[in-house]
């Protein structure tokens, strides 16, 4: 009868050791699964989207940004003054874009052929206080005689107005000396001073200036 008792007694620990375990064994999994879903989500950076979908930005990424690399306020050069060879300005062209305001200067050698080496080019306000419209960039290409403009319409110093609430005129002349070179100078009008680029691009050659706005 004894042995009866305690064959029974250690079968109920015995069931109550497994269900204790049972139960803790699933606590304990649940509390895992919830600590590795935690994990995760704090493996996503803020402004990052799951499974590689693309979220909205902020309203602080999406502000306003200002002008692309390479749009400043000060003096721009590009080209060589090394090897040099005389050009002439076949072309200027200008239009209003939705950001920026672009003049460009086409170019070709003596000969009708493309141009290889970029002249040298520099860019910069001008502080003549005389402006009639405010402020104005200079764009100074150097190695054109006045003889080798081909542009009618802006010779003679007279300004053709552009319709741009900011970039008023456009204005050539070929007066003055850059190492005993003549340069063609191109002057934009502006209401006040924007950042502007000075660039160019090849076959065919051509100066380009991208004004802020």
């Amino acid at each position: 009868m004894r042995k009866a008792v305690a064959v029974f007694v250690v079968l109920i620990l015995a069931l109550s050791s497994m269900l204790f375990l049972g139960c803790g064994g699933k606590e304990a999994a649940k509390e895992e699964e919830t600590a590795e879903k935690e994990e995760v989500a704090g493996e996503i950076p803020a402004g990052e989207a799951r499974g590689g979908e693309e979220t909205a930005p902020s309203g602080e990424e999406s502000a306003e940004a200002g002008p692309p690399a390479g749009y400043v306020y000060g003096g721009q050069v590009i080209g060589s003054k090394t090897p040099f060879e005389y050009l002439k300005l076949v072309d200027v062209r200008w239009g209003s874009h939705e950001d920026y305001f672009r003049v460009v200067a086409e170019l070709k050698r003596l000969d009708g052929t493309d141009v290889t080496n970029v002249p040298w080019c520099f860019a910069d306000y001008s502080d003549d206080p005389t402006i009639e419209y405010g402020t104005e960039i200079r764009l100074y290409i150097r190695g054109i005689k006045p003889e080798d403009v081909q542009i009618t319409s802006l010779k003679g110093g007279h300004g053709q107005l552009t319709g741009d609430p900011v970039c008023y005129q456009i204005l050539m002349s070929t007066y003055g000396s850059l190492d005993g070179v003549d340069p063609v100078n191109l002057f934009v009008s502006t209401k006040t001073k924007r950042p502007f680029r000075l660039t160019y691009a090849t076959a065919p050659l051509r100066i380009i200036l991208d004004i802020w706005k």
